[in-house]
């Protein structure tokens, strides 16, 4: 005799919920986006989104980094948004410029094998990355219009339509390289290869770092010694900047702090040894690797350039004091040029670096 089925049979508890989107592909850009690059995103951000918080005391030793992980995602999100909505844009205005509007330009263009494809995602966010799936397929559609009628060439087509496909990879590889670190980190406490830099350079600060960059002698009620001589360049700076032709030509400063290089000391103490110049480690956050604020500090940890500057422009007029006969003083039309030179530096320092 059979076993009677049980009356209340056991069900597989691996049901969650997903989204669908039906979406039609037919150009070349977005049928090849969609192929390469849609699973690999909607699995990066299950596991960054999802799949992180599920382990328990990890997901709370972690909590921290897992947010930091997906706030960088989610400006990766935006930063694809703006170029794909401002590409599409773009292409569509060149559109219009054609002998044919965008009403009725490209009503005779076909494609031999569109394909309707059912979008299933697992988180919330994966809808933003099928929006912007569903706009590159507009821009790649116009993009042909465009390109049938006349208004661009073959060879520009194809530059954009790279363009926006690299773009689309970029953040596809972002995604998966930040995914991946952060689960290696939860689950046993190991980095993958070039995970910390790439967290670095999206957020400010590594994994093990607090919400906020650490500040040198934080417990200080008073400036320290390296903040007291970051003022002081930067008063040394003003007094400079400021003087009037007549006074830079007589050599007098304004009054103000003492010249850059002398100690400085609160008043009614003995003056300390001199200051040596503000470097970026005193005083600033800690910048990306990629070099952008690099200007104010010059290459491989070197002074300030505007203290460098200051003390380039200044050793012009001792030079002829060191020598056998005396200095001249400046004539006031000697002056001016001088202080030119002074913010050429500067402005160069800023530039070039």
């Amino acid at each position: 005799m059979q076993n009677p089925a049980p009356l209340n049979p056991a069900v597989v508890d691996r049901s969650r919920p997903v989204a669908r989107h039906p979406v039609e592909l037919a150009t070349h850009i977005g049928l090849k986006t969609y192929n390469r690059t849609f699973s690999r995103v909607e699995a990066a951000l299950f596991l960054a989104e999802v799949v992180v918080h599920l382990q328990g005391r990890a997901s709370r030793d972690y909590a921290q980094e897992i947010d930091q992980v997906n706030g960088a995602i989610a400006r990766e999100l935006d930063r694809l948004e703006a170029f794909a909505t401002g590409e599409g844009r773009r292409i569509g205005n060149v559109l219009k410029k054609g002998p044919v509007g965008p009403a009725d330009g490209g009503s005779d263009i076909r494609y031999t094998r569109p394909a309707r494809v059912e979008l299933t995602m697992r988180t919330p966010r994966m809808r933003r990355y099928a929006a912007l799936l569903a706009e590159l397929e507009r821009a790649g559609r116009a993009l042909d219009a465009a390109w049938y009628a006349g208004v661009i060439g073959t060879v520009e087509r194809f530059d954009l339509e790279n363009l926006l496909f690299r773009n689309f990879m970029r953040a596809c590889g972002v995604f998966e390289r930040l995914a991946r670190g952060l689960a290696r980190r939860v689950r046993d406490d190991t980095e993958t290869p070039g995970y910390r830099d790439m967290l670095v350079k999206r957020t400010g600060r590594g994994p093990d770092a607090a919400s906020a960059p650490v500040v040198a002698e934080e417990g200080a009620e008073a400036m320290t010694a390296g903040e007291a001589a970051s003022l002081q360049a930067t008063e040394a700076l003003v007094a400079d900047l400021s003087a009037s032709p007549a006074e830079a030509a007589a050599g007098d400063a304004p009054p103000g702090p003492a010249a850059a290089g002398v100690g400085w000391a609160e008043p009614g103490t003995a003056p300390g040894p001199a200051a040596r110049p503000t470097t970026l480690e005193d005083t600033a956050a800690p910048v990306e690797p990629d070099g952008e604020d690099r200007w104010a500090t010059g290459e491989a940890g070197a002074p300030i350039a505007a203290d460098a500057a200051l003390a380039e422009a200044r050793s012009e007029d001792g030079a002829a004091a060191a020598g056998d006969h005396p200095a001249e003083p400046l004539a006031p039309e000697a002056a001016e040029p001088r202080r030119r030179r002074l913010r050429e530096v500067l402005g160069g320092a800023r530039t070039t670096a």
